[in-house]
Protein backbone atom coordinates (compact mmCIF):
# COMPACT_ATOMS: atom_id res chain seq x y z
CA UNK A 1 0.00 0.00 0.00
CA UNK A 2 2.22 2.82 -1.27
CA UNK A 3 2.42 6.26 0.25
CA UNK A 4 5.00 8.12 -1.82
CA UNK A 5 8.70 8.92 -1.87
CA UNK A 6 10.40 10.21 1.27
CA UNK A 7 13.87 11.27 0.05
CA UNK A 8 17.37 9.93 -0.53
CA UNK A 9 19.16 11.75 2.28
CA UNK A 10 18.99 8.92 4.80
CA UNK A 11 22.12 7.22 6.09
CA UNK A 12 23.69 4.50 3.97
CA UNK A 13 24.03 2.16 6.96
CA UNK A 14 20.23 2.27 7.34
CA UNK A 15 19.85 1.26 3.70
CA UNK A 16 22.11 -1.75 4.25
CA UNK A 17 20.04 -2.87 7.24
CA UNK A 18 16.78 -2.34 5.35
CA UNK A 19 18.03 -4.50 2.47
CA UNK A 20 19.05 -7.25 4.91
CA UNK A 21 15.59 -7.17 6.53
CA UNK A 22 13.45 -7.53 3.43
CA UNK A 23 13.69 -4.02 2.03
CA UNK A 24 11.65 -2.12 4.59
CA UNK A 25 11.70 -0.95 8.20
CA UNK A 26 8.63 -0.44 10.34
CA UNK A 27 8.86 2.98 11.97
CA UNK A 28 9.63 1.64 15.44
CA UNK A 29 12.49 -0.40 13.94
CA UNK A 30 13.85 2.73 12.24
CA UNK A 31 13.60 4.65 15.54
CA UNK A 32 15.30 1.81 17.42
CA UNK A 33 18.22 1.86 14.97
CA UNK A 34 18.51 5.64 14.91
CA UNK A 35 18.64 5.87 18.70
CA UNK A 36 20.18 2.60 19.91
CA UNK A 37 22.28 1.04 17.13
CA UNK A 38 25.51 -0.07 18.86
CA UNK A 39 27.72 1.79 16.37
CA UNK A 40 25.56 4.56 14.87
CA UNK A 41 22.85 5.16 17.49
CA UNK A 42 22.25 8.60 18.93
CA UNK A 43 22.00 7.50 22.58
CA UNK A 44 24.69 4.84 22.35
CA UNK A 45 27.32 6.87 20.50
CA UNK A 46 26.41 10.39 19.44
CA UNK A 47 24.65 12.27 22.22
CA UNK A 48 26.91 15.09 23.35
CA UNK A 49 24.96 16.49 26.26
CA UNK A 50 21.61 17.47 27.76
CA UNK A 51 20.83 21.03 28.78
CA UNK A 52 21.69 24.42 27.29
CA UNK A 53 24.79 23.08 25.53
CA UNK A 54 23.12 19.85 24.32
CA UNK A 55 20.53 18.95 21.70
CA UNK A 56 17.65 19.30 24.18
CA UNK A 57 16.90 20.26 27.78
CA UNK A 58 14.84 18.56 30.49
CA UNK A 59 13.00 20.02 33.48
CA UNK A 60 15.71 18.73 35.82
CA UNK A 61 18.55 20.32 33.84
CA UNK A 62 16.73 23.66 33.87
CA UNK A 63 15.84 23.85 37.57
CA UNK A 64 16.32 21.91 40.84
CA UNK A 65 12.72 22.44 42.01
CA UNK A 66 11.32 19.30 40.39
CA UNK A 67 14.16 17.26 41.88
CA UNK A 68 13.39 18.60 45.36
CA UNK A 69 9.74 17.63 44.94
CA UNK A 70 10.79 14.11 43.86
CA UNK A 71 13.02 13.88 46.95
CA UNK A 72 10.11 14.65 49.29
CA UNK A 73 7.94 12.15 47.41
CA UNK A 74 10.66 9.49 47.74
CA UNK A 75 10.91 9.89 51.51
CA UNK A 76 7.12 9.64 51.90
CA UNK A 77 6.83 6.65 49.55
CA UNK A 78 9.68 4.77 51.23
CA UNK A 79 7.94 5.28 54.58
CA UNK A 80 4.63 4.05 53.15
CA UNK A 81 6.32 0.94 51.74
CA UNK A 82 8.09 0.28 55.03
CA UNK A 83 11.58 0.47 53.51
CA UNK A 84 14.32 0.83 56.10
CA UNK A 85 16.83 1.01 53.22
CA UNK A 86 15.89 3.03 50.16
CA UNK A 87 17.15 1.89 46.77
CA UNK A 88 16.43 4.33 43.96
CA UNK A 89 16.77 3.26 40.33
CA UNK A 90 16.77 5.84 37.54
CA UNK A 91 16.78 4.38 34.01
CA UNK A 92 18.08 6.82 31.41
CA UNK A 93 20.03 8.75 34.05
CA UNK A 94 21.54 11.11 31.44
CA UNK A 95 23.69 13.82 33.01
CA UNK A 96 22.59 12.80 36.49
CA UNK A 97 20.98 16.18 37.17
CA UNK A 98 18.04 14.64 39.02
CA UNK A 99 20.29 12.26 40.99
CA UNK A 100 22.48 15.16 42.13
CA UNK A 101 19.52 17.12 43.48
CA UNK A 102 18.01 14.12 45.27
CA UNK A 103 21.30 12.99 46.83
CA UNK A 104 22.10 16.53 47.95
CA UNK A 105 18.85 16.56 49.93
CA UNK A 106 19.56 13.27 51.70
CA UNK A 107 20.77 13.37 55.29
CA UNK A 108 23.78 11.36 56.55
CA UNK A 109 21.51 9.00 58.47
CA UNK A 110 19.38 8.15 55.42
CA UNK A 111 20.19 4.62 54.22
CA UNK A 112 20.16 5.20 50.47
CA UNK A 113 21.64 3.67 47.32
CA UNK A 114 21.08 5.31 43.95
CA UNK A 115 21.53 3.25 40.78
CA UNK A 116 21.69 5.20 37.54
CA UNK A 117 21.14 3.15 34.37
CA UNK A 118 22.99 4.00 31.17
CA UNK A 119 23.49 1.96 28.01
CA UNK A 120 27.23 2.55 28.26
CA UNK A 121 29.30 1.41 31.25
CA UNK A 122 31.04 4.80 31.23
CA UNK A 123 28.55 7.47 30.21
CA UNK A 124 30.08 10.36 28.30
CA UNK A 125 27.49 12.85 29.57
CA UNK A 126 27.15 11.82 33.22
CA UNK A 127 28.35 14.47 35.66
CA UNK A 128 31.68 13.04 36.83
CA UNK A 129 31.14 14.32 40.38
CA UNK A 130 28.45 11.67 40.83
CA UNK A 131 30.98 8.86 40.48
CA UNK A 132 32.67 10.17 43.63
CA UNK A 133 29.50 9.86 45.69
CA UNK A 134 29.51 6.60 47.64
CA UNK A 135 25.71 6.36 47.42
CA UNK A 136 25.66 6.48 43.61
CA UNK A 137 26.54 3.72 41.18
CA UNK A 138 26.23 3.55 37.39
CA UNK A 139 24.90 0.28 35.94
CA UNK A 140 24.13 -0.79 32.39
CA UNK A 141 20.79 -2.60 32.88
CA UNK A 142 17.59 -2.62 34.92
CA UNK A 143 18.08 -6.33 35.53
CA UNK A 144 21.38 -5.68 37.32
CA UNK A 145 19.88 -2.88 39.41
CA UNK A 146 16.82 -4.89 40.46
CA UNK A 147 19.03 -7.83 41.38
CA UNK A 148 21.13 -5.54 43.57
CA UNK A 149 17.90 -4.27 45.13
CA UNK A 150 16.58 -7.80 45.73
CA UNK A 151 13.30 -6.75 44.11
CA UNK A 152 12.64 -3.85 46.53
CA UNK A 153 13.16 -0.43 44.97
CA UNK A 154 11.64 2.84 43.84
CA UNK A 155 12.07 3.58 40.14
CA UNK A 156 12.15 7.13 38.79
CA UNK A 157 11.42 7.43 35.08
CA UNK A 158 12.14 11.03 34.06
CA UNK A 159 11.60 11.80 30.36
CA UNK A 160 12.42 8.16 29.67
CA UNK A 161 9.28 6.65 28.13
CA UNK A 162 9.14 9.18 25.27
CA UNK A 163 12.40 7.86 23.82
CA UNK A 164 11.19 4.28 23.45
CA UNK A 165 10.77 3.25 19.80
CA UNK A 166 7.11 3.66 18.89
CA UNK A 167 4.93 2.31 16.13
CA UNK A 168 3.24 4.98 13.99
CA UNK A 169 -0.26 4.09 12.83
CA UNK A 170 -2.51 5.90 10.37
CA UNK A 171 -6.30 5.71 10.40
CA UNK A 172 -7.66 4.53 7.03
CA UNK A 173 -11.22 3.91 5.91
CA UNK A 174 -10.48 0.22 6.36
CA UNK A 175 -8.85 0.56 9.79
CA UNK A 176 -5.40 1.27 11.20
CA UNK A 177 -2.17 0.69 9.27
CA UNK A 178 1.51 0.84 10.21
CA UNK A 179 3.93 3.30 8.63
CA UNK A 180 6.92 1.57 7.02
CA UNK A 181 10.02 2.98 5.34
CA UNK A 182 10.87 1.04 2.18
CA UNK A 183 14.26 1.10 0.45
CA UNK A 184 14.05 0.16 -3.24
CA UNK A 185 16.14 1.12 -6.30
CA UNK A 186 18.40 3.34 -4.15
CA UNK A 187 15.38 5.33 -3.06
CA UNK A 188 13.47 5.59 0.21
CA UNK A 189 9.71 5.58 0.21
CA UNK A 190 6.96 5.43 2.78
CA UNK A 191 4.21 2.82 2.67
CA UNK A 192 1.30 1.71 4.81
CA UNK A 193 0.61 -1.86 5.79
CA UNK A 194 -2.29 -3.15 7.95
CA UNK A 195 -1.00 -4.98 11.00
CA UNK A 196 -2.43 -6.25 14.30
CA UNK A 197 -1.62 -4.42 17.53
CA UNK A 198 -0.33 -6.79 20.20
CA UNK A 199 -1.02 -4.52 23.19
CA UNK A 200 -4.08 -2.56 24.29
CA UNK A 201 -4.02 1.03 22.99
CA UNK A 202 -6.67 3.56 24.00
CA UNK A 203 -6.01 5.82 20.99
CA UNK A 204 -7.29 3.13 18.60
CA UNK A 205 -10.80 3.54 19.99
CA UNK A 206 -10.76 7.31 20.53
CA UNK A 207 -12.86 8.04 17.43
CA UNK A 208 -10.18 9.81 15.40
CA UNK A 209 -10.88 10.86 11.81
CA UNK A 210 -9.46 9.13 8.75
CA UNK A 211 -5.91 10.39 8.19
CA UNK A 212 -4.99 10.73 11.86
CA UNK A 213 -1.56 9.40 12.84
CA UNK A 214 -0.96 8.04 16.35
CA UNK A 215 1.95 6.44 18.19
CA UNK A 216 2.00 3.26 20.28
CA UNK A 217 4.93 2.70 22.67
CA UNK A 218 4.71 -1.05 22.30
CA UNK A 219 8.39 -1.48 23.20
CA UNK A 220 7.83 0.27 26.53
CA UNK A 221 5.07 -2.20 27.38
CA UNK A 222 7.64 -4.99 26.97
CA UNK A 223 10.10 -3.11 29.22
CA UNK A 224 7.41 -2.48 31.86
CA UNK A 225 6.40 -6.16 31.89
CA UNK A 226 10.02 -7.19 32.46
CA UNK A 227 10.49 -4.67 35.28
CA UNK A 228 7.24 -5.61 37.01
CA UNK A 229 8.22 -9.29 36.92
CA UNK A 230 11.41 -8.47 38.84
CA UNK A 231 9.92 -5.86 41.20
CA UNK A 232 8.44 -7.52 44.28
CA UNK A 233 7.75 -4.38 46.32
CA UNK A 234 8.19 -0.80 45.25
CA UNK A 235 6.92 2.05 43.13
CA UNK A 236 7.43 3.73 39.77
CA UNK A 237 7.27 7.49 39.29
CA UNK A 238 6.92 8.40 35.61
CA UNK A 239 7.49 12.03 34.57
CA UNK A 240 7.03 12.82 30.90
CA UNK A 241 5.20 14.95 28.36
CA UNK A 242 1.88 13.58 27.18
CA UNK A 243 -1.61 12.92 28.46
CA UNK A 244 -4.84 11.37 27.20
CA UNK A 245 -5.19 10.60 23.46
CA UNK A 246 -7.71 13.40 22.88
CA UNK A 247 -5.27 15.80 24.53
CA UNK A 248 -2.01 14.87 22.84
CA UNK A 249 -3.50 14.59 19.33
CA UNK A 250 -5.59 17.75 19.47
CA UNK A 251 -4.85 19.59 16.19
CA UNK A 252 -2.03 17.15 15.48
CA UNK A 253 -3.22 15.01 12.55
CA UNK A 254 0.38 13.97 11.78
CA UNK A 255 0.94 12.66 15.32
CA UNK A 256 3.50 13.77 17.88
CA UNK A 257 6.82 12.30 16.65
CA UNK A 258 9.55 14.92 16.33
CA UNK A 259 13.31 15.26 16.61
CA UNK A 260 15.67 17.63 18.42
CA UNK A 261 19.01 18.78 17.11
CA UNK A 262 21.00 21.51 18.87
CA UNK A 263 17.85 22.74 20.66
CA UNK A 264 15.93 22.95 17.34
CA UNK A 265 12.66 21.07 16.97
CA UNK A 266 12.66 18.84 13.86
CA UNK A 267 9.43 17.74 12.15
CA UNK A 268 8.16 16.09 8.96
CA UNK A 269 10.58 14.28 6.66
CA UNK A 270 13.51 15.85 8.52
CA UNK A 271 12.86 13.38 11.35
CA UNK A 272 14.24 10.68 9.03
CA UNK A 273 17.42 12.55 8.21
CA UNK A 274 20.51 12.77 10.42
CA UNK A 275 19.69 9.31 11.82
CA UNK A 276 21.97 8.73 14.77
CA UNK A 277 22.77 12.43 15.14
CA UNK A 278 19.52 13.76 16.62
CA UNK A 279 17.02 12.82 19.27
CA UNK A 280 13.66 11.34 18.23
CA UNK A 281 10.71 11.38 20.59
CA UNK A 282 6.91 11.17 20.87
CA UNK A 283 4.30 12.15 23.45
CA UNK A 284 3.36 9.53 26.04
CA UNK A 285 -0.17 8.13 26.23
CA UNK A 286 -0.69 8.03 30.00
CA UNK A 287 -4.02 6.21 29.65
CA UNK A 288 -2.08 3.30 28.19
CA UNK A 289 0.61 3.48 30.88
CA UNK A 290 -2.02 3.20 33.60
CA UNK A 291 -3.88 0.34 31.88
CA UNK A 292 -0.65 -1.55 31.15
CA UNK A 293 0.48 -1.08 34.73
CA UNK A 294 -2.79 -2.36 36.17
CA UNK A 295 -2.52 -5.48 34.00
CA UNK A 296 0.99 -6.03 35.40
CA UNK A 297 0.07 -5.65 39.10
CA UNK A 298 1.17 -2.00 39.23
CA UNK A 299 -1.60 -0.07 40.95
CA UNK A 300 -2.19 3.55 39.93
CA UNK A 301 -1.87 5.69 43.06
CA UNK A 302 -1.87 9.17 41.53
CA UNK A 303 -1.85 10.98 38.19
CA UNK A 304 -1.38 14.74 38.02
CA UNK A 305 0.42 17.52 36.17
CA UNK A 306 4.05 18.35 36.86
CA UNK A 307 2.99 21.67 38.37
CA UNK A 308 0.49 19.98 40.71
CA UNK A 309 3.12 17.43 41.76
CA UNK A 310 5.69 20.12 42.57
CA UNK A 311 3.18 22.31 44.41
CA UNK A 312 2.14 19.34 46.54
CA UNK A 313 5.64 18.08 47.39
CA UNK A 314 7.65 21.30 47.20
CA UNK A 315 5.20 24.10 48.18
CA UNK A 316 7.78 26.91 48.12
CA UNK A 317 9.03 26.11 44.62
CA UNK A 318 7.20 28.97 42.92
CA UNK A 319 8.68 31.48 45.39
CA UNK A 320 12.24 30.23 44.92
CA UNK A 321 12.24 29.41 41.22
CA UNK A 322 14.18 31.51 38.74
CA UNK A 323 12.95 32.11 35.19
CA UNK A 324 13.97 28.61 34.04
CA UNK A 325 12.27 27.05 37.06
CA UNK A 326 9.08 28.99 36.43
CA UNK A 327 9.14 27.77 32.82
CA UNK A 328 9.00 24.14 34.03
CA UNK A 329 5.98 24.98 36.19
CA UNK A 330 3.93 27.39 34.08
CA UNK A 331 0.28 26.46 33.59
CA UNK A 332 0.24 27.08 29.84
CA UNK A 333 3.52 25.29 29.22
CA UNK A 334 5.70 22.56 30.73
CA UNK A 335 3.84 22.68 34.04
CA UNK A 336 0.77 21.06 32.47
CA UNK A 337 2.29 19.49 29.32
CA UNK A 338 4.30 17.20 31.59
CA UNK A 339 2.42 14.63 33.64
CA UNK A 340 3.41 12.59 36.69
CA UNK A 341 2.18 9.03 37.21
CA UNK A 342 2.67 7.21 40.53
CA UNK A 343 2.31 3.42 40.41
CA UNK A 344 2.91 1.00 43.29
CA UNK A 345 3.42 -2.73 43.70
CA UNK A 346 3.25 -4.87 46.82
Amino acid sequence: MGCGIVDNIMASWLAEIAKSEGGRLRFDRFMELALFHPVHGYYTRRIGGIGKSGDFSTSTTLSPELGKAVFHWLIAEAKHLGFDRLIIIEPGVGTGALAKVILSQMRPWNRVRYFGIDLRPESAILDKSLSRRRRFRLLDSMEAALQEAHGKAIIISNEFVDAFPCRRLVRLESGWADIYLRYDDDQWGQELSPAPISVACSALDAGFAVGQTIEVHESFHKWLASVSAQLDTGAILTIDYGGQPEEIYYRRPAGTVRGYFRQERIEGANILRRAGYQDITADVNFVDLQAWGESLALKTVDYLTQREFVERRNPNALKRADAAGLFTLEEQGAGTAFKVLHQRKG
